[in-house]
């Protein structure tokens, strides 16, 4: 972490990167997102940022890389991340490991941590695929420590899932990156040993999140699958809706893509574009007491599919401007 640079000297992101040890894509998001520092531009455009910066955001790593929240603790002053810093290394807590193997399933997950294998650290991927029957089929020959799930909806069948592939791992904890969930299965998902994310999330969040779940003891001894409600029986909707222009692979390499560029709209159309995917299945899927919930969630489902269509077709025309091959 920067401490001894002159006052008036200013950084590149790269160089930024290479101080604190985070990733340029992160830095963009913590700043984004969640106004972790302001950039100040330089006569070209590129962002420069003060050592006070430098200082911040190295801070804001080694507290992520304990496991807080970059949500709760972004807004922070220097001097508060720094009591907190002080806090945490006067506790007495299990020390994080050399290693932590981790399985991935996902449409997105598995090539996020692929693009960033070195900034994970001490998180192994041990398994990792897009295709439930091989990933079970890995499980069994792998040493696990947290299931890693990444679904549009969460759900008490998701969180059911989840759990058995806990148990197939013998994993102690699971982590759930989510679209789209009612408050009580979130709830819920938590009680039984998982973490849940609410997408869009970073590869940053993800570890952090990693680093929260594990427990170096016994594994947990997950729930039986819970019965989903009959009142969230899924309904068919016969109405039609225009088909989906990219796949995930696709989203996910544009996702990726969007993160070597100074435009990041590549990066934000495809994530706008995996929600309203997501939220298509959700409210396909949601709850009905009556003939009137129905409707209107047919109506919600058509709407969602019209919105995602548009912003496919800002996407694709995004990515063509760029010249990504996608």
């Amino acid at each position: 972490m920067a401490g001894t640079a002159g006052k008036n000297e200013l950084y590149g992101i790269g160089a930024v990167a290479r101080l604190t040890g985070l990733t340029d894509h992160t830095i963009r998001v913590w700043e984004r997102r969640y106004g972790a520092v302001i950039a100040q531009r330089a006569p070209n455009g590129r962002r420069v940022y003060e050592p006070a910066d430098v200082d911040k955001l190295g801070l804001l790593k080694r507290l992520t890389d304990q496991g807080l929240s970059i949500g709760q603790i972004a807004g922070d002053s220097i001097d508060e991340l720094r009591e907190r810093a002080q806090s945490l290394s006067e506790l007495v807590t299990v020390p994080v490991p050399d290693h932590i193997g981790i399985a991935v399933l996902g449409d997105l997950l598995p090539s996020q941590f692929a693009a960033y294998e070195h900034d994970v650290a001490p998180v192994e991927v041990r398994v990792a695929d897009t295709n439930h029957d091989r990933f079970m089929a890995d499980l069994a020959r792998e040493s696990v420590d947290v299931v890693v799930l990444e679904s549009p909806v969460l759900d008490p069948d998701v969180s059911g899932q989840l759990q058995e592939y806990m148990q197939q791992a013998n994993a102690g904890r699971g982590v759930i990156v989510y679209g789209f969930g009612r408050a009580r299965d979130v709830d819920s998902a938590r009680d039984s040993r998982i973490v849940a994310l609410r997408a869009p999330v970073d590869i940053a969040e993800i570890r952090a999140a990693i680093l929260r779940a594990y427990v170096p003891s016994a594994p947990a001894r997950p729930k039986s699958k819970p019965a989903k409600d009959a009142s969230a029986a899924a309904w068919d909707f016969d109405g039609q809706v225009a088909p989906r222009r990219f796949n995930n692979q696709q989203l996910a390499k544009l996702v990726q893509a969007s993160t070597t560029i100074d435009c990041e709209c590549p990066h934000h159309l495809a994530q706008l574009v995996g929600d309203l995917t997501a939220f298509e299945v959700y409210s396909a899927n949601c709850a009905n007491r009556d003939d009137e919930d129905a409707a209107l969630h047919r109506y919600l489902h058509q709407t969602t599919a019209e919105a995602r269509t548009l912003i496919e077709a800002a996407l694709e025309r995004v990515a063509d401007a760029e010249g990504i091959d996608y």
